[in-house]
């Protein structure tokens, strides 16, 4: 009985022992975890979207869904912390049961991730502003805002759209407002029938659209007959040229505005109008410069009137051929030489090159040519003088004129004044 006693004793010694092991190991367990995953709060650092789902019949008018965030504190490990993604934060008001008006709902949020907890929402409370859904009907609208092209004319646009009628839909204080689905056409560059899917926008009665409002279909088709005026056609334009520039001069370009004309008549006239028009002689004879010209366009039939521009402006632009030449043994002149000074030059003539237009190099002479030292500040002894070189005439740039050689070996002496 003794021995049985003692036995007791011992388990219930031991499994006190191990009950407080057990705890003991617990709690380091817990102590060396915290340690290497601590328990933070942290702020998410994006603005999360809020969820506000209305019932049926009923749209959320404010404030903005641009404006419907909101920013969480977040209590969990570290770990769990770092790992949080936006997706899995869910931020919501109730708006279950709430009728049209204005409304402070409380904001709520969840977290798919766990272990995790919302220690805090901002804003807490936001406010809200519902309004009916409503519908109605309303006609579709085109605005051509710029007509075909001249010398073609259009039918009015036509939609593909039973009882030429679609239906919007928003909240009452904006639906109020739309009296049309409207598009807006720009014709200016169409020549032929135009059918196209086009985008319909809600406007009021100023043609403004209208934002938070949708239409049904927002997609239709839109047709528009555009067709050429049996009284007026289009006509090409060409300015007629006549006589020859001078010798070495050469027509660069040529331009001229307009290039297509509007010719009113008899459609029995307009057939037999030739595709290409003419302009009044435009003379080049004698012509060495760019010029500007108003010219006249010739008719072939007095019936004939022109609708748009009555002269044509010619842009002619002209241009010398230019050429090279060598004018050698052209003597260098001394300038700024003082009385007391005498300039002695190596060498005293010079070979000049020159690139200009032709015309003129041709009739440039060597005595137009002065090339000059200038010796003005240069003390007594040898110097290296870059020689300057004027021609008579102007139309020669500096840069197309060079010297052989490109410097003057200079001995400046001074001269005895006598006893």
């Amino acid at each position: 009985m003794q021995h049985e006693r003692r036995l007791n004793h011992v388990i219930l010694s031991n499994a006190i022992w191990f009950a407080g092991s057990l705890v003991l190991a617990f709690f380091v367990w817990v102590i060396a975890t915290y340690q290497s995953d601590p328990i933070q709060q942290r702020r998410f650092p994006d603005r999360l979207p809020v969820q506000l789902v209305p019932d049926d019949g009923l749209l959320v008018t404010a404030p903005p869904a641009a404006n419907r965030t909101a920013t969480v504190v977040i209590r969990a490990p570290r770990s769990v912390l770092d790992l949080l993604t936006r997706e899995e934060i869910e931020v919501w008001g109730d708006l279950d049961g709430l009728p049209p008006g204005d409304h402070t709902v409380e904001l709520q949020a969840r977290l798919a991730r766990s272990p995790a907890t919302v220690l805090d929402i901002s804003p807490r409370l936001m406010r809200v502003t519902l309004e009916e859904l409503l519908l109605k009907q309303v006609p579709p609208r085109a605005e051509v805002t710029a007509e075909p092209p001249a010398g073609f004319t259009r039918d009015q646009p036509e939609f593909d759209i039973s009882l030429n009628q679609v239906q919007a839909s928003g909240p009452s204080s904006k639906l109020a407002k739309v009296v049309a689905a409207q598009i807006w056409l720009d014709l200016s560059q169409q020549r032929n029938p135009l059918e196209a899917d086009v985008r319909l926008t809600p406007v009021d009665a100023d043609g403004a659209a209208v934002d938070g409002v949708t239409v049904d279909p927002e997609v239709v088709r839109v047709r528009v007959n555009i067709r050429r005026r049996d009284d007026v056609r289009e006509v090409s334009v060409r300015p007629q040229l006549v006589g020859s520039l001078p010798e070495g001069y050469v027509l660069n370009s040529l331009s001229y505005t307009p290039q297509v004309l509007l010719v009113s008549g008899a459609p029995s006239e307009l057939a037999k109008l030739p595709d290409l028009l003419t302009t009044a002689p435009v003379n080049l004879t004698d012509r060495t410069s760019s010029f500007e010209a108003l010219v006249p366009v010739l008719l072939p039939e007095a019936g004939l009137l022109l609708l748009s521009e009555q002269n044509i402006r010619v842009s002619v632009e002209i241009s010398p051929l230019t050429a090279s030449r060598q004018f050698n043994d052209i003597p260098v002149e001394v300038i700024g030489r003082s009385s007391q000074l005498e300039a002695r030059l190596s060498p005293n003539r010079v070979t000049v090159l020159i690139t200009g237009p032709q015309p003129i190099i041709e009739r440039l002479k060597p005595e137009e040519i002065r090339v000059a030292v200038d010796l003005n500040g240069l003390a007594p002894g040898n110097h290296a003088v870059t020689p300057t070189v004027a021609v008579s005439q102007g139309q020669i740039a500096p840069e197309n004129i060079s010297v052989l050689p490109a410097e003057i070996d200079v001995e400046i002496v001074q001269v005895n004044s006598g006893p």
